[in-house]
């Protein structure tokens, strides 16, 4: 690759800042390097999700191939970035230059304010004859005031005017100083001067209007004067008499300077620039329209194409779509938002690495728009090369990189090349903003889709024993072949109840797993295995040729549950209750299941069962209070569910269960208590809020009762049960 310079600066959506980019872009390829611009848009100094995602952008200094870098840190406002920014540098280990400003850790390149300023305040002398000159500076005991305050001095000492201090104003290198100062010279606070020098022109320009403002006609009243020759402002009126291009020349003697610490080699071509001062109405002059021409057409192209941003149709296409492959063709269909000088690549990190921060080794080209035309095909790239290999210039180019992110969230970057002219659309940070929020809503989209699909795959499987659910079993019968013949087997553990008041609802749930454990190992020939009520199990298979298809299952099962009960000390095939199958030509498989629960009925009914038509439902329903107790469960909304009323149904959960509804949730919620004090460690009152019970004072004293000891007690020998086993 060819040799590469960073730039690190902010508020590239101003024309100071490109015209600066273009310079160091110029200087850096007649030295055979490319410029690669790194940039964010939320220019604040806080601590927002968003402007964390906005500042990932600058990791790229850790991760990209970089042979030296000039920073531009008076761009930033935020104190900590710019430590951030000054710590990566140092530890990237390469020359660094600091842009404008005193750094203890880099070697500064600083404009000549001094003989600038010197210039400017002549002409205000020289030229106009003005004498009592006032100085509206930066703030106190920074670099750049201060050498602006000396080169005021100079002017003033070689013409032979006195210097004197108390016209000598700190501002703000901003607007607001500038609107009170002018209002103190209107209202006679502060004396007036012939002519004012500002530090800047945003000072300058806010001091000619808020003057107009206050009666106060500028030249005619007072002549004022501005600094930087920023091209922001140079559509104003009055037009501005400024110190111009010592920016752009400073950007340049900062690249070749960068060049001799990373070749050791002084450069042989240096782009030449001529700082001077730029006349215009704020000082009597007439203007020097000079080089207008280019600032005006940059400025009425910027115009144009925000008029053109705002009626196009691109927000309301990019809500609209639904993955990335429509994302990126709207993409595409919009790129003549962007300047027909530059070319944009979308490159998205690699979903097949993590990264908590910065960018993944891989990178995926999302869109291509180069030289007119948009390539949608995503192409994987290294990270090193910025952008894919294939796409990099022939020849020495800048590369403007800003985030891709919604809030703190990193989806990657976006990369605008020029070759010549650089030209950064005003609404551009938008443009990527709307991109990013369109990922991120088709990120929220696939996982939706992924969740419903994890509750839809849940929702099949019986959560105690991971065998199918009678929904699972269903879904999957469904899409059987109807021309194989398919033998169904339906067992049932039978006394469960009186199990589960004789020895505790643990010691059921550990037959229930057992037994679907055994089911499971028997399923060696592809069968179908569901629990499909509390105790209810249904197992479905291919017919073969013999008489008792089923019978290779049953064998194995009971095999399986011998060495179950051997292992675990549990009697299993006791309590089984099994009825057989077989479909034919006019009976589905999901038939089949229909048939074996009616018949599996019925014989129990036979059998002298506490029968009842509503006896499955209430089984059914005490299944699933055991599965999930923490649920508000009440007699009225169990009853209601089955479809009788509240009294008869609590007098048919005593009748066929021996306990009572509510006394049978208190039962189940205590037996999940249980479960977790001696299987975790979450907090007593944690506890009884898992288990339904918001008042942790209530949880205890409830389980004291029906425990005979307190919760803690309870995990304490558990624990100290646990441990003894360990020893032994």
């Amino acid at each position: 690759m060819r040799k590469r310079i960073a730039f690190i600066t902010v508020n590239v959506e101003k024309l100071y800042q490109t015209s600066l980019i273009e310079a160091l872009s110029r200087q850096s390829a007649a030295l055979g390097y490319d410029l690669v611009v790194l940039t964010h848009f939320v220019n604040f100094d806080n601590e927002t999700e968003h402007l964390k995602g906005d500042e990932n952008i600058y990791t790229l200094i850790k991760q990209l191939s970089l042979d030296g870098a000039v920073i531009d840190l008076g761009s930033f406002y935020s104190r900590s970035l710019s430590k951030k920014l000054e710590d990566m540098l140092c530890e990237k280990g390469i020359p660094v230059i600091a842009l404008d400003y005193v750094s203890d850790r880099f070697e500064s390149c600083l404009q000549n304010n001094r003989e600038n300023f010197r210039q400017l305040t002549e002409h205000f002398i020289k030229v106009h004859g003005f004498k009592k000159i006032y100085c509206l500076s930066g703030p106190e005991k920074i670099i750049h005031s201060d050498q602006r305050i000396e080169g005021y001095r100079d002017a003033l000492t070689e013409n032979g005017i006195p210097f004197r201090q108390d016209y000598i104003f700190y501002g703000d290198f901003w607007v607001n100083y500038a609107k009170d100062f002018a209002a103190r010279i209107a209202k006679g606070e502060i004396e007036r001067p012939e002519a004012i020098v500002c530090g800047n022109d945003f000072m300058a320009l806010q001091l000619c209007l808020s003057l107009a403002e206050n009666g106060i006609n500028v030249p005619d009243d007072i002549a004022v004067g501005g600094y930087d020759g920023t091209p922001d402002v140079s559509s104003y009126q009055p037009s501005l008499t400024t110190f111009g291009n010592a920016f752009r020349e400073n950007g340049i003697e900062a690249i070749c300077r960068l060049h001799e610490l990373i070749s050791g080699e002084a450069p042989t071509q240096s782009i030449e620039v001529r700082p001077a001062v730029k006349t215009g109405a704020s000082c009597g002059c007439k203007a020097n329209t000079s080089g207008d021409a280019a600032i005006s057409e940059k400025m009425f192209a910027r115009d144009m194409s925000m008029g053109i941003f705002m009626h196009s149709n691109y927000s309301s296409m990019m809500n609209n779509v639904k993955n990335m492959e429509e994302c990126a063709i709207v993409l595409a269909q919009n790129a003549y938002l962007m300047d027909f000088c530059s070319d944009f690549f979308l490159c998205l990190c690699d979903d097949e690495e993590s990264t908590n921060s910065g960018y993944t080794k891989k990178m995926l080209c999302r869109i291509a728009y180069s030289n007119g035309k948009s390539d949608i095909t995503p192409r994987k790239f290294s990270l090193d090369t910025l952008i894919p290999q294939q796409e990099l210039s022939d020849e020495p180019a800048a590369y403007i990189c800003t985030p891709l992110h919604y809030l703190d969230r990193n989806f990657g970057y976006c990369v605008r090349r020029y070759r010549e002219t650089v030209v950064f659309e005003q609404y551009y940070g938008e443009f990527c903003q709307v991109a990013a929020n369109s990922i991120e809503r088709i990120r929220m989209l696939d996982y939706e889709k992924s969740l419903n699909e994890k509750i839809q795959r849940l929702s099949e499987r019986d959560i105690l024993t991971g065998l199918f659910s009678r929904k699972g079993l269903i879904s999957r019968t469904d899409t059987l072949s109807p021309e194989q013949r398919y033998y169904g087997v339906i067992y049932c553990i039978e006394g469960a109840e009186q199990l589960r008041g004789q020895y505790g609802s643990e010691y059921v749930r550990q037959i229930i797993v057992s037994f679907a454990q055994a089911v499971n190992l028997s399923c060696a020939r592809g069968e179908l295995a569901a629990r499909t009520g509390s105790e209810e199990f249904i197992i479905i298979g291919k017919c073969d040729d013999s008489d008792f298809p089923e019978q290779l299952f049953v064998n194995a099962l009971k095999s399986n549950l011998k060495m179950t009960e051997a292992q675990q000390n549990v009697s299993i095939l006791a309590k089984l209750r099994r009825l057989s199958a077989v479909t034919d030509s006019s009976t589905a498989p999901t038939d089949m299941i229909a048939q074996l629960e009616e018949r599996l009925e019925a014989t129990r009914s036979s059998a002298g069962d506490r029968s009842s038509a509503y006896l499955a439902k209430i089984r059914e329903l005490r299944y699933n209070v055991y599965e999930e107790p923490q649920i508000e469960w009440t007699a009225e909304t169990a009853s209601a569910k089955i479809g009788i009323s509240t009294s008869y149904f609590q007098h048919l959960y005593r009748q066929f269960l021996d306990i009572s509804f509510n006394a049978d949730v208190i039962s189940a919620r205590l037996a999940l208590a249980e479960r977790l004090l001696a299987s975790t460690s979450l907090s007593v009152s944690e506890i009884a809020e898992k288990c339904g019970y918001p008042d942790a004072s209530h949880f205890m004293k409830l389980f004291r009762k029906k425990k005979g000891r307190t919760a803690s007690e309870y995990r304490k020998a558990k624990d100290n049960s646990s441990d003894s086993q360990t020893s032994a």
